[in-house]
């Protein structure tokens, strides 16, 4: 694999992780389009570690003040509740994720079938995005969501396992529906994601241990590339996704996917 394959994969992890495009789509998609040979399990995992060390520094502050308080619950009791809420609708993506990985890699990873999936949950996100607007408050504070909200959304992330879904907009959007800002949504599908992309993450990297003869060569440099494109690129992806959701709604990625799903169906 050259540096440009591999600089056009961590682009791609770094956009796509975050943005409500659907990364596994895109990943699925990228190397069909430009003939890519398959990156194997060492550069799929670097790409994921590269994307879970962006939103552990894009939300240091509120990730350490959850992990400071998830055993202290006298220090602070709002984030000690959500800590624990969030380990819980973390759940429901772990046990799907379990139960049908198998089946979604061998049956679910076509183009037309992404294409498709890629359409309706577009159509899904506008739908909920015109109910969120009609509504006259919406909450901004996290930590005082209910349980039943972040069971919500985390059984809703757990559909973000089919490609084309998009795990990120399928969490701002199930945030939209519990009455959530969009702001506010955006930030907790973050926090939110944090466990899943690191159970990801360390998937592949068992995956990599168990079975290293299956696995593609490549050097440590190009390890270190696409850990760094990765890194810099989904940071930065996070930033847009904050900034455009606050201004202007889910709308542009709407339109964008929408775009891209017809491209493939008439590609492919």
């Amino acid at each position: 694999m050259d540096y440009i394959n591999i600089i056009i994969l961590g682009i791609v992890q770094g956009l796509t992780e975050f943005l409500p495009v659907s990364s596994s789509g895109h990943l699925i998609l990228i190397p069909k389009l430009f003939n890519f040979k398959d990156q194997g399990l060492a550069m799929d995992a670097i790409l994921h570690l590269g994307t879970l060390s962006a939103i552990i520094i894009f939300f240091r502050q509120d990730l350490v003040r959850l992990f400071s308080a998830l055993f202290n619950r006298e220090h602070d009791p709002d984030y000690h509740r959500l800590a624990w809420y969030i380990g819980w609708a973390s759940v429901p993506a772990g046990i799907a994720g379990l139960l049908g990985g198998n089946l979604i890699e061998q049956e679910l990873r076509s183009p037309i079938f992404v294409a498709w999936n890629l359409l309706f949950w577009s159509l899904v996100f506008f739908t909920v995005e015109r109910y969120s607007a009609t509504q006259k408050s919406t909450k901004t504070d996290i930590s005082r969501m209910t349980l039943g909200q972040v069971l919500f959304i985390g059984f809703a992330q757990a559909i973000a396992l089919l490609p084309g879904t998009s795990r990120s907009g399928i969490t701002i959007t199930g945030g939209m529906l519990v009455n959530l800002s969009p702001t506010t949504a955006a930030r907790f599908s973050f926090l939110l994601g944090t466990p899943i992309i690191f159970a990801a993450g360390a998937h592949k990297t068992l995956q990599l241990l168990s079975f290293p003869i299956n696995s593609v060569h490549i050097s440590g440099l190009q390890l270190g590339v696409g850990l760094l494109v990765s890194f810099a690129v989904g940071y930065l992806s996070i930033k847009l996704l904050l900034g455009i959701v606050s201004r202007l709604g889910l709308m542009p990625f709407i339109i964008y996917r929408s775009i891209l799903a017809v491209s493939i169906l008439i590609a492919f």
